[in-house]
């Protein structure tokens, strides 16, 4: 497939095409009848649809794989990609990887996380139509794609990292939605900025690109298979959540809840997760049945007893990203606390803020309450922070108190804190309250700024919690929430 054009420079740019199969390469499987089944054919029955390929300036090899239908992709072929990649990443400028549209979303984020320190482009596209098909939108897809992985040869900016391109849009991949099964606008990325666009000029916003890796280039070959991806409906049993828990080598699940991360909050459904955390050492993340949008842990009622429990955020990732994320870090052998810290934190661009959450056990304010102290991770800058909550669960007031205003006042690295402190110094995150009548009460209160001012980076965080009620005020769970920019 090689041409004699070269760049400006006269060297031709490399690119290693990888074909998949999919519906790109779909030939009817009686020769020339068209009305018989489609079937995956061989790169030399489709060369001939794409003679524009041969005046590129461009050498472009070919790496045929077994060739499949995308519904039957799976991790081992993710990490045979991988592996080719791998094999000849210093021989090539980039690499363009033919695929089916079903599964696209899952093997570009799949090699997002395996293809470690990542500096060259790896594009992933296919199309709507077979290549054979007069409408076919493949050719297109086919030369932006090949493109975008020469890009010196084309004065382009240079994406580093796994993309989506199909229908003249760029996408990152472990970001991307398939969000039509005909439309030639297959796929978006509805909680982040295209990469670029490819009218009569292709243009890069370079601001939203990922930049290139430091670090020396090596390809991840382990993912846990044995994770699931689950969508909470109305009417759920608790039974149902037992048998799904209840799978043998279970280790993780991807819950799709409501909105901002709201589910059930019976107490029959709630039993059967804290077992499946504290009994059978599952991560349990949770991610929201919305296109756009991100889960926000404890800003509901229906969301704080998830947290409770040990359910943690997957703040604004799609499903696909959530499931093969936490393929990827189980199958790399930490422990489920490590699985946890990381599924919240952004690793390939895959979510748009970090999450660090500080918990505190369950507690007795006594008038003044001194948590643990917890120390900060490594490297956390507090100049990225976005957003911070702190929040209470199941407040309650001593038995014979009907009816008051619960007042909890938040202190943060203040030893001297007391029933009698000023809650107008500094170093008062604020003040939670809520109306008692009997039940418990979730509070919850936002202190980004305050926050900020008072964190030092070099010291660990200490909180007090102080009850300007009469009563003892007791409660079932204390968190602090810290979202961080990723960029």
């Amino acid at each position: 497939m090689a041409t004699n054009n070269t760049d400006t420079n006269g060297k031709k740019g490399k690119v290693l095409m990888i074909y998949t199969g999919g519906t790109i390469g779909m030939l009817p499987k009686e020769e020339g009848n068209p009305l018989s089944p489609l079937v995956p054919a061989n790169w030399g029955k489709l060369k001939k649809f794409a003679p524009v390929l041969e005046y590129l300036p461009l050498d472009v090899a070919l790496q045929e794989m077994k060739l499949i239908d995308s519904s039957d992709m799976n991790p081992d072929y993710w990490i045979n990609i991988a592996r080719v990649i791998r094999d000849n990443y210093e021989k090539f400028d980039g690499f363009v990887i033919l695929h089916g549209t079903d599964t696209m979303t899952y093997t570009a984020t799949a090699l997002s996380f395996l293809l470690e320190n990542l500096n060259k482009p790896v594009i992933i596209t296919g199309s709507q139509l077979s290549i054979g098909q007069p409408r076919s939108d493949a050719v297109q897809n086919l030369v932006t794609s090949l493109t975008l992985a020469a890009a010196k040869s084309f004065n382009l900016p240079l994406i580093p990292e796994v993309c989506i391109c199909f229908n003249n849009v760029i996408l990152r991949g472990n970001r991307t939605r398939k969000v039509s099964s005909s439309g030639y606008s297959g796929f978006d990325t509805p909680n982040y900025p295209k990469l670029g666009k490819a009218g009569e000029h292709i243009k890069i916003d370079t601001k939203v690109i990922r930049k290139p890796s430091t670090e020396g280039f090596f390809a991840n070959e382990n993912l846990e298979k044995n994770v699931m991806l689950f969508d909470i409906f109305p009417g759920i049993s608790p039974e149902i959540l037992n048998s799904v828990f209840g799978i043998e080598g279970l280790k993780g699940v991807v819950f799709r809840t409501y909105g901002a991360g709201n589910a059930p909050t019976n107490e029959d459904f709630l039993k059967e997760i804290e077992k499946a955390i504290n009994k059978k050492n599952l991560a349990i993340v949770n991610i929201t049945q919305c296109n756009q949008g991100m889960v926000e842990m404890g800003l509901y009622d229906a969301s704080a007893t998830l947290s409770r429990l040990g359910v943690i955020s997957g703040v604004d990732m799609t499903p696909e990203a959530a499931l093969v994320k936490m393929m990827f870090l189980l199958g790399q052998g930490y422990d489920i606390g490590t699985v946890k810290d990381q599924m919240q934190k952004n690793l390939r661009g895959e979510q748009s803020v970090n999450v660090f959450n500080f918990v505190y056990e369950d507690g007795k304010a006594d008038k003044v309450y001194k948590a643990p102290t917890k120390q900060l991770p490594a490297g956390f800058d507090k100049n990225m922070i976005v957003s911070v909550n702190i929040r209470i669960d199941e407040a309650i007031l001593p038995k014979e108190v009907k009816q008051e205003e619960i007042e909890l006042a938040v202190f943060m690295n203040y030893p001297g804190a007391d029933e009698n402190t000023d809650t107008s110094i500094p170093q008062c995150l604020g003040v939670l309250k809520g109306i008692y009548n009997g039940e418990p009460v979730n509070l919850i209160l936002g202190c980004s700024e305050r926050f900020k001012q008072v964190i030092n980076p070099d010291r660990p965080i200490q909180i007090a919690i102080i009850a300007k009620n009469e009563h003892t005020v007791r409660w079932e769970g204390a968190f602090i929430s810290v979202y961080t920019s990723v960029e």
